[in-house]
C-alpha cells in the first residue's frame, strides 16, 4: 500500500469519507440518486489504490443507492414512477 500520510492525516479523510457519504444519502433522498452515485463512483476511483478500506465503503454505497427497492424510491421522489 502506498503512503498515505500520517494516521491523524489517515483519521481525518476516514471521517470526510463518512461525512460525504452522509451528503450523498441526503443527495439521492432528495430526489438525486444518479448524481449522488456519479459522485460515490468517481471519489471510489480516487480512493481505491491508496485507501481501499474507504473506497470499499463508497462501494457499499453504490450497491445501498442502486438496490431496486431504493431505485424506486428514488424514483418516487423524482416523479419518475406512475
Amino acid at each position: 500500500m502506498p503512503d498515505t500520510g500520517d494516521s491523524t492525516t489517515q483519521q481525518c479523510l476516514k471521517d470526510l469519507n463518512k461525512t460525504f457519504i452522509k451528503a450523498l444519502r441526503h443527495l439521492a433522498e432528495a430526489g438525486q440518486g444518479d448524481q449522488a452515485c456519479q459522485l460515490a463512483a468517481q471519489a471510489w476511483s480516487f480512493l481505491r489504490h491508496n485507501l481501499p478500506d474507504e473506497a470499499e465503503r463508497l462501494n457499499g454505497l453504490l450497491h445501498y443507492l442502486t438496490a431496486p427497492s431504493k431505485s424506486h424510491f428514488f424514483a418516487e421522489k423524482q416523479g419518475l414512477t406512475p
